[in-house]
């Protein structure tokens, strides 16, 4: 009952004629159906269809169109099937092909031996010796655990681990044969759009999750006499850190890579690193979003400068209607929305003047 109430409002608002209805109606309902309506973040009671109609009743009757065909043509909505098998394929797409070509190096042994390869006592070992680190909870490192056969005791959902935790994972890898420390790092999570929040130059100085990460592998800002636990639990002589997203937008990987660079030569330092996704988002999507001149205008006629906080001037703001650092995203995560993806898409300010169609939960407050 509800869905056809909203079915009708969303005609009404819309002004579809009976031809637009037929045409319309089953794209709308498949679109609830199949991905949409799985929306996390929606209101108690609220679904798709009547987000979709309450969003569209707040523009102008020719706004509505563009923002309605927008949704049609242009929307990426990642599910939480689609995401499962993302995690599900890491493993096989992006770390295991890193261990084997590890091994290949070291046994000088063609990559494409496989057989060969993954039958080794050195890929056993080198497998054993990878740690695997979620850098937030969109990492879903047990999911990632579980379809790789990883052992549970090289896996842990933050890199900020216990002195106890520490001891258990040295005292099982030695259980297991391999005395010493984890030589690889593999630092998960689901998705980037920008970067700016795992390394950035803050006050002229360094900062962010991956920073962080580096800074305590190597004792770096800590305090004299007392290093960090991963320090003791990661060899840091010859060390290999890959750092791993679900979903990224190419330009963030390339950010990280040259930010990660310029950390690793400011500080004299040659340990090996990667960073790469198993979905990569292209500057396609943005261009597609900036070249919709409609979609623009209306875009920075209901986004207020009021979006504009601490954590927003991190990045790029001039057009701070196009999202956080200006990225432009037509991206939404079923979980939640990304702030790079446009706020016409996810604000919902607290005084409640423009209602986002997917609002987004922000875990910072002002």
């Amino acid at each position: 009952m509800r869905t056809a109430l909203a079915e009708k409002l969303l005609i009404k608002v819309m002004n579809w004629s009976l031809e637009e209805v037929v045409e319309e109606r089953p794209l709308i309902q498949a679109m609830a159906n199949l991905k949409y309506d799985e929306y996390q973040q929606f209101s108690p009671g609220i679904r798709f269809t009547e987000s979709l109609a309450q969003w569209l009743s707040q523009f102008a009757p020719d706004e509505r169109v563009i923002a309605y065909n927008f949704i049609k043509a242009n929307l990426i909505f990642i599910s939480s099937e689609q995401m499962t098998h993302l995690v599900s394929i890491c493993f096989a797409e992006k770390i295991n092909p890193w261990l084997l070509g590890k091994v290949a190096a070291l046994k000088k042994i063609p990559r494409h031996h496989v057989k060969a390869l993954f039958n080794s006592a050195e890929y056993k070992e080198i497998k054993r010796r990878s740690l695997f680190l979620g850098v937030s909870d969109g990492a879903k490192i047990d999911q990632l655990r579980r379809t790789s056969g990883i052992s549970n005791e090289q896996v842990f959902s933050s890199y900020y681990i216990s002195s106890e935790k520490k001891e258990d994972m040295l005292k099982e890898l030695k259980a297991d044969g391999f005395e010493g420390k984890f030589h690889s790092v593999y630092l998960v999570d689901d998705f980037t759009g920008s970067g700016l929040s795992y390394a950035r130059n803050e006050n002229e100085k360094p900062t962010g999750k991956l920073i962080k990460f580096l800074k305590l592998i190597y004792n770096i800002d800590t305090e004299a006499g007392n290093p960090s636990v991963l320090s003791d639990l990661i060899d840091s002589t010859n060390l290999d850190i890959h750092v791993v997203f679900y979903i990224a937008r190419l330009q963030s990987i390339e950010y990280l890579r040259t930010q990660i660079e310029n950390w690793r030569k400011s500080n004299n330092l040659s340990f090996n690193f990667s960073v790469d996704a198993i979905q990569v988002l292209d500057d396609h999507f943005k261009n597609e979003v900036e070249g919709n001149t409609g979609l623009m205008a209306i875009s920075e006629k209901y986004i207020d400068k009021k979006i504009i906080d601490r954590h927003y001037v991190k990045g790029k703001h001039e057009k701070y209607y196009l999202g956080f650092d200006e990225c432009a995203l037509p991206l939404i995560l079923h979980h939640n929305t990304p702030n790079n993806s446009l706020p016409i898409l996810w604000w919902f300010p607290e005084e409640e003047e423009f209602r986002g169609l997917f609002p987004r939960i922000t875990r910072h407050r002002e």
